[in-house]
């Protein structure tokens, strides 16, 4: 009981500092981490089983030089009472010391996992908390012959020094007498290869993403790659369709031990059909064999922001089901203040010195409050039908609510043109409830252990959402107009959409260095929504629970149909030559897409066929002392979306917009040129130069009638899409990793570019507006994990102001900490974290601008809690064995069974 009040102290102490705490080499001995060697898990959690029953009355495959001691026992031993295991690992034919050697203690009876260690520096390993019983030690290290040793524990014990024979690895009569490299790059992929790194066996699946190169997985266990939240994770090759919280489960509980390797993609190909910035593809080497497991817990914050979830999973040899069910609930509060000019050409440009005259000026401030709860429901069921070919299934549902309520005021100040001068306050409050499921499924066959499959794949979703919104505004008049009088309206906007896409893909090596990959998919997407405005003739009570059709609001009453098919296509070819990899693809698709509105006064019916096309070219090449070089380059492009080309006006209260017939498709090209170096104590240094060049980009452009508006009875502004001109940004970033041992990292990460842009505006004939600026932004994270229990998460961001196409953002920065503990044998976890320490987005917020032309405006938005204290806690329940199989996961591991 006193080292486990102990262990509550530490936690305590590490989240009042939140200082950087520097872990044992290999993250020090002993503990209750998954230690298994290749077949491990972790107590409480996953369990482990060896990759082959230990062998029985027969010689394990070493060498014991010294005999097993018991030391001299200094109490009766009780029930429940625990022990010390330790030793030595020598190479038993140069006699030098084996450092991060996997030690896993196995139940003699029916080889189940008990305890896990890694050697440090020395050879010396310990494994604590060892109940007394009979077991064998399963050592095993790439290069080294596995040992069973049998022994047992009645006090504290020491093994003596264990001296193991060296061995390669085969598969197949492929003989395998070299490691690969820590990192390395192939193509478009950085590879960080998890099954060469012995500091990090003990460890999460969670913690190997740690030290992958670029990637960042805060306390809350949200993933970003060099920055970029928009990353898409894969499991073995395919998306891995979890939701976010059971994908944080499944990564915190999934030893590192089962991984051979983590890929990430920053520049992805059109073979991964996503549009996420990022792709991380998490391949793993081991299977679930027998489980029973279940683990359940909550999250809170004090936003207040809070929810529960629970997690089972059922195994049983070539079946796994499991199940995941969460609620949330949250609550944000913010003020915003603003100002914005509406300007439009001056006839006569020598009078005014930017060419403009200005039409209104408006002032605004207002306070927000919103709500947010549901919850989700999931469901995912894998079979392996043999050795070769396997079926998966997954379903999810989800139901969610959001309450939210603003209300502001606003001056507005159109005497430049003869109108009046207003004010006026408004109520704005709004209600949704959204019924979303999607369900999917996935067939591979494998034509041979070295790449050849065939993978098909089914995925749907059906999204039914209602909104109801209030929208009241009160006249404060300084200056008369009949135009401008209170009102009341209510909306009713009910939305459904349905979604069915069938892909495969087709993957055939056609040598031992080279590949061939296709992809085909067809998709189809039909929605459906039917907007009733009403106008009423005071606020919004129950007696309008019944609305009738006479108080329509005619103007902004539509209905709206869209039917989209898709068809796409990709061909993929890698090879290399030694150090050199070149990967080279082109993906095509074409979509058909018919929409239309109706119930207004500005119908609209018609349709669009879209061809698009993405090439992309990756070139990387590493040397033997790990060096790596990559030049990559994509194409995408991107179609205008109905919104983009309709001309049904879609008016609001001051202002409208519609479309444009003439706008066209837009085109982004992407170059990346880097070099990273490793090193096997320190880290990692790399340099990269990036480049993005758009051309026709499609934005919409804010301009002012130029008569009053027969509608709304005076000059107003409207929004109308164009292929406005071209973007560029280029820039370097560096990223420097301090990493002495799997179990602490300290990253740099800096980035400085120059953004701009020009604008050509047909209305003028001529570009209208140029501008570029240069920014930078850092980013220092420390991650670190102490005693086997504690992590600590410390992190600061900096970005200086940055410009967009027609926007301005001002600078943003924030700092963040938080520690994460296990106890009892990692069956509770808990962490807290604090975000935002200095509470700046209360006291200076987030500013953005439009630097539009014709409407210029600025705006600072201030998050009331942007201070808050997040915190978690996870029970779990069973045991889950994992089982070291050549045919699962990756066959380039070099996995065999003993």
């Amino acid at each position: 009981m006193k080292h486990k009040l102990l262990h509550l102290a530490i936690f305590a102490l590490a989240l009042a500092c939140c200082a950087p705490i520097y872990a044992q080499p290999g993250g020090g001995p002993g503990g209750g981490r998954p230690g298994g060697g290749h077949g491990g898990g972790y107590p409480g959690g996953p369990g482990g089983r060896p990759g082959g029953r230990p062998p029985m009355g027969r010689d394990f495959n070493g060498q014991m030089g010294d005999q097993q001691q018991t030391v001299k026992q200094k109490k009766k031993v009780k029930e429940g009472d625990t022990f010390k295991v330790v030793g030595t690992l020598r190479d038993s034919v140069t006699g030098e010391a084996l450092p991060f050697v996997n030690v896993a203690l196995l139940n003699r009876e029916d080889s189940s996992f008990v305890k896990g260690a890694v050697s440090d520096y020395d050879g010396n390993f310990e494994a604590n908390e060892v109940p007394a019983g009979e077991y064998y030690a399963r050592i095993s290290s790439i290069g080294y012959r596995t040992v069973f040793l049998p022994f047992s524990v009645t006090n504290n014990t020491a093994l003596g020094t264990l001296k193991l024979k060296p061995g390669a690895a085969s598969l197949k009569e492929v003989s395998i007498t070299a490691e690969r490299p820590l990192y390395s790059m192939e193509g478009e992929k950085m590879i960080y290869n998890v099954n060469e790194d012995p500091s990090i066996q003990t460890g999460t699946t969670t913690d190997a993403l740690q030290n992958a190169p670029g990637v960042e997985v805060d306390i809350e266990g949200n993933v970003t790659l060099r920055g970029v939240s928009s990353v898409e994770i894969w499991v073995n090759d395919k998306p891995s369709k979890l939701t976010e919280e059971n994908l944080k489960t499944y990564l915190e509980t999934l030893p590192a031990n089962a991984l051979a390797r983590i890929e990430t993609i920053t520049n992805p190909s059109a073979k991964y059909a996503t549009e996420a910035e990022a792709v991380i593809n998490i391949v793993t080497n081991a299977h679930i064999k027998s489980n029973k497991f279940i683990s359940f817990g909550v999250n809170a914050a004090s936003q207040p922001n809070v929810s529960p979830w629970i997690s089972y999973t059922w195994a049983k040899e070539k079946l796994t089901i499991n199940a995941y069910a969460s609620g949330r609930f949250s609550n944000r509060e913010s003020e915003s203040y603003g100002w914005s000019y509406s300007r439009r050409d001056n006839a006569d440009p020598n009078q005014m010195d930017d060419g403009f005259d200005t039409i209104m000026h408006q002032l605004d401030s207002s306070t927000s409050e919103s709500k947010r709860f549901g919850g989700n429901l999931s469901l995912n069921i894998d079979y392996e039908i043999d050795s070769m070919s396997d079926v998966s299934f997954w379903t999810h549902f989800s139901m969610n609510g959001n309450r939210s309520h603003s209300d502001g005021r606003s001056l507005r100040d159109q005497s430049f043109v003869g109108n009046p001068i207003y004010e006026y306050n408004y109520l704005n409050e709004s209600r949704s409830r959204s019924i979303f499921g999607m369900f999917g499924g996935d067939y591979t066959k494998k034509f041979d252990d070295k790449g050849h499959n065939l993978r098909i794949s089914l995925f749907g979703n059906l999204n039914n959402d209602h909104s109801y919104n209030q929208n009241d505004r009160i006249y404060t008049q300084t200056d008369s107009d009949p135009r401008n009088q209170t009102f009341y309206k209510y909306g009713d906007n009910p939305w459904h959409s349905t979604n069915v896409n069938v892909s495969a893909r087709y993957n055939r090596p056609y040598s031992e260095d080279g590949e061939m990959s296709y992809g085909l998919g067809f998709g189809n997407n039909a929605s459906h929504r039917d907007y009733r405005p009403y106008i009423l003739d005071g606020s919004f009570n129950e007696e309008y629970t019944i609305l009738r059709d006479d108080l329509f609001d005619t103007l902004r009453r539509y209905a709206f149909d869209e039917n989209t098919f898709s068809a796409n296509g990709d061909v993929n070819w890698q090879h290399r030559w030694g150090g050199f990899t070149l990967e080279l693809g082109l993906g095509a698709a074409l979509s058909d897409d018919h929409f239309a509105y109706s119930r207004t006064p500005y119908p609209d019916d018609t349709s669009y066929i879209w061809i698009t096309y993405n090439p992309s070219i990756h070139l990387s090449y590493r040397t033997e002392s790990m060096h790596n070089f990559k030049l990559n380059y994509s194409l995408r492009m991107r179609n205008p979306s109905e919104e983009n080309v309709t001309t049904y006006k879609r008016y609001s209260e001051d202002s409208y917009s519609t479309g444009n017939r003439e706008v066209h498709q837009s085109y982004t090209h992407n170059a990346e040129v880097g070099w990273t170096k490793f090193f096997n104590r320190f880290g990692n240094v790399g340099i990269e130069g990036y480049g993005r060049l758009s051309t026709g980009e499609i934005d919409n452009l804010t301009d002012v009638t130029d008569d009053i508006d027969p509608i709304i009875g005076r000059i107003i502004n409207y929004s109308t899409p164009y292929n406005i001109g071209s973007s560029w940004r280029y820039g370097v970033s560096t990223n420097v990793t301090y990493r002495p041992s799997g179990f602490l990292n300290v990253r740099l990460y800096a980035n400085l570019y120059d953004y701009g842009y020009s604008m050509q505006y047909d209305k003028l004939g001529k570009e209208a507006y140029s501008e570029d600026k240069w920014s930078y932004s850092i980013r220092l994270n420390m991650w670190t994990k102490v005693l086997n229990k504690y992590q600590i998460h410390a992190s600061a961001n900096y970005t200086s102001p940055t410009i967009g196409l027609m926007s301005t953002r001002s600078a943003r920065y924030f700092v963040n900490c938080g520690v994460r503990a296990d106890f009892f044998k990692r069956k509770l976890s808990a962490f807290v974290n604090v975000q935002d320490i200095f509470n700046w987005g209360k006291k200076i917020g987030n500013g953005n601008g439009n630097t539009n032309p014709y409407f210029l405006s600025s705006n600072n938005s201030y998050t009331l809690n942007s201070r808050f204290i997040s915190a978690g806690i996870t029970l779990r329940f069973g045991k889950m064995e994992l089982e070291r199989s050549s045919k699962s996961g990756s066959e380039e591991s070099g996995a065999t069974e003993e």
